[in-house]
């Protein structure tokens, strides 16, 4: 179960330092993510409805070209990460959050919201 959880941190810090760099997550990344989940949801339904309250804000949000269909999928993976309707509404919640900190710290500067949103989700696990 650790080390589990080791591969899956290790593969979300590099998932936030490409988003980091290049402003984009690529699909390699995060199409094993997305597969877990859906496979996951298929025997415990939470997890599929936690998935789908992650990745449901980013989506209308995409709809109005204010985020790209990274983040959209990465909701997704993080919800089901989270395997909790309400927690992955609270880790969508404190993304918001850490981007109108980082809107009033550094101006209204394009930045990627990857590291954001995986940051948002450690601490809601944190919280238990």
């Amino acid at each position: 179960m650790v080390a589990a959880a080791l591969v899956v941190m290790i593969w979300l810090a590099v998932i936030a330092e490409c988003d980091r760099r290049t402003a984009r997550i690529p699909n390699r990344l995060l199409v094993p993510g997305v597969l877990a989940v859906l496979v996951s949801g298929l025997t415990v339904p939470h997890v599929l409805i936690a998935a789908l309250a992650g990745s449901g804000p980013y989506l209308l949000a995409f709809a109005r070209r204010w985020c790209g269909g990274a983040d959209v999928k990465l909701g997704f993976v993080l919800g089901g990460l989270l395997a909790h309707p309400l927690a992955a509404l609270l880790m969508v919640a404190l993304a918001q959050v850490g981007v109108l900190i980082g809107h009033r710290r550094a101006g209204p500067v394009r930045r990627p919201h990857g590291p954001t949103l995986i940051l948002a989700a450690v601490l809601v696990l944190a919280l238990g």
